[in-house]
């Protein structure tokens, strides 16, 4: 118990006035965007000491880790559980906002001009790593301006017909050759830092940018932010605000306007407004803040640089999105969805995901059991919906939603078992970026439900606590969740 107090007498101590300093800043408007510009002189002010709380969260957590909570008697077993997972939160959003303190002054073109690809991604239609890049923007950054240059659709960068890029093997052989053809696609592959650098080089082929990097948000998590930001009035009378904004472009657009271009249009313009409405600093800061910290928790905001200093940072982190690299001790699993659809049916799908460590072998190798339970909302009668949202019926039946779900191993781990609602599917041997993948076609008629459930075993030695990511959907939930090691 005396790791606790530690713990707790460093929060008050030394991170309490750290995180008040943060607060009063951000209230002060320090970082509020003022004629389209971000006060990187205030950013680089404040770094030592965001960066000195960070490190002594890390540490606590790093500490508290060290204590087995179930080895205690109640009630201190479920406090202590309970301070583990609240540190470990808490650690994982000191470390994003210091590196983000780190990174944001030569990111934000400090030392010289940068140019950004902002991709909004359609979780109405999933792709593994969010939802089709549906809305393209160029942002350009200078000594902490931000402007938003040219804007278009997927279709407007998809080029000829040759790869944009070679892809490896294991991609080629998991998800085929569409990801390097079809911006559509680009983002089959639940490793971000992959799909990234394909948009990339869509873009720079078929536009004359070179780019710095790659930012892709979702109307989630603009929702979030716009809490803080508050309504924007787009054109022809509409108001988005966050009760609004994901209903809004997400499905009603679909069904109210049939030509593709004015639908491209309204996207565009909603994507410049609600930019301009965030550059120009309108609404709470404090709020803005925080919905965007919530969506990086959920993988809803992801960053890529093409840097490789500054992917270095950001590799492993919340907005990272990336799958790859081995882990000595701590496990990784994922579930990822890419819509077969061709429509925008995924609105109507939820799902919630959970894992657990059930077993830790002599091996040091642990047996995990994670679950995805999944309910189209679609109603019975779906006969007034366009066709942009239920589908031609060409992929899949009308009213129904149809999606390729992966299930993603820890590296060296294996999958050891997959059903779907208690029935048995085969497992293939296929592996990418050194991970075993089980792929799993679900369909779901109207108003129907499924479960799937993956028996997963780790790699020698992964005795470690775990994390489990999925693709964010409709349902907001955090990510890269935490799993309690059965060894620890």
């Amino acid at each position: 118990m005396q790791t606790v107090a530690d713990v707790l007498d460093t929060a008050t101590r030394v991170n309490a006035p750290i995180a008040l300093q943060l607060s009063k800043a951000v209230d002060e408007g320090r970082f509020r965007p003022k004629d389209g510009r971000i006060d990187l002189a205030e950013v680089e002010r404040l770094t030592p000491d965001v960066r000195r709380a960070a490190d002594s969260i890390d540490d606590a957590a790093a500490r508290l880790a060290g204590t087995n909570a179930d080895s205690l008697v109640f009630p201190f077993n479920d406090l202590v559980g309970d301070l583990q997972t609240q540190v470990d939160r808490a650690s994982s959003a000191a470390t994003a906002t210091a590196n983000a303190f780190d990174l944001l002054p030569d990111m934000l073109g400090e030392q010289e001009p940068r140019n950004y690809l902002l991709v909004i991604q359609n979780p109405a239609e999933l792709r593994a790593t969010g939802g089709l890049p549906g809305s393209l923007a160029v942002l350009h950054a200078d000594n902490g301006t931000l402007t938003m240059g040219w804007q278009g659709s997927a279709s407007d960068v998809a080029g000829p017909t040759t790869p944009a890029v070679e892809l490896p093997k294991d991609t080629l052989q998991q998800y085929g050759p569409s990801p390097a053809i079809d911006p559509r696609d680009a983002n089959f592959t639940p490793d971000f830092p992959q799909a990234a650098q394909i948009l990339k080089a869509m873009v720079e082929r078929t536009r004359d940018v070179k780019l710095d990097g790659v930012v892709a948000v979702d109307p989630i998590a603009l929702a979030a932010m716009m809490r803080g930001t508050g309504p924007v009035p787009v054109t022809n009378g509409v108001t988005l605000a966050a009760g609004n904004v994901v209903q809004a472009l997400l499905n009603q657009t679909y069904q109210v306007l049939s030509n593709p271009q004015q639908q491209n249009d309204f996207f565009e313009t909603a994507a410049r407004k609600i930019f301009d409405s965030v550059m120009a600093g309108q609404g709470d800061q404090q709020l803005a803040i925080r919905g965007l910290a919530t969506a990086a928790g959920e993988h809803r905001v992801l960053v890529w640089s093409a840097h490789d200093d500054e992917q270095s940072v950001l590799q492993g982190t919340a907005v990272s999105g990336s799958i790859g690299g081995r882990s000595a001790r701590h496990p990784e699993i994922g579930m990822y969805l890419n819509d077969s659809t061709a429509g925008k049916m995924d609105y109507y799908l939820q799902y919630r995901s959970a894992a657990a460590a059930v077993d830790c072998r002599r091996d040091d190798s642990q047996d995990i059991r994670a679950t995805l339970a999944l309910t189209s909302t679609m109603p019975a009668d779906f006969s007034g919906l366009s066709d942009w949202i239920v589908g031609t019926g060409q992929f899949a039946a009308k009213g129904s939603i149809a999606f390729n779900l992966r299930v993603y191993a820890p590296y060296g781990g294996e999958i050891t078992g997959l059903t779907l609602d208690g029935q048995p599917h085969s497992i293939t041997a296929d592996k990418h970026e050194g991970r075993q993948v089980a792929l799993l076609p679900i369909t779901l008629g109207p108003g129907q439900k499924s479960t799937v459930t993956a028996d997963i075993r780790t790699a020698k030695g992964q005795s470690g606590d775990g994390t489990f990511s999925f693709t964010p959907g409709m349902v907001p939930a955090p990510n890269g969740v935490r799993i309690a090691s059965a060894c620890d």
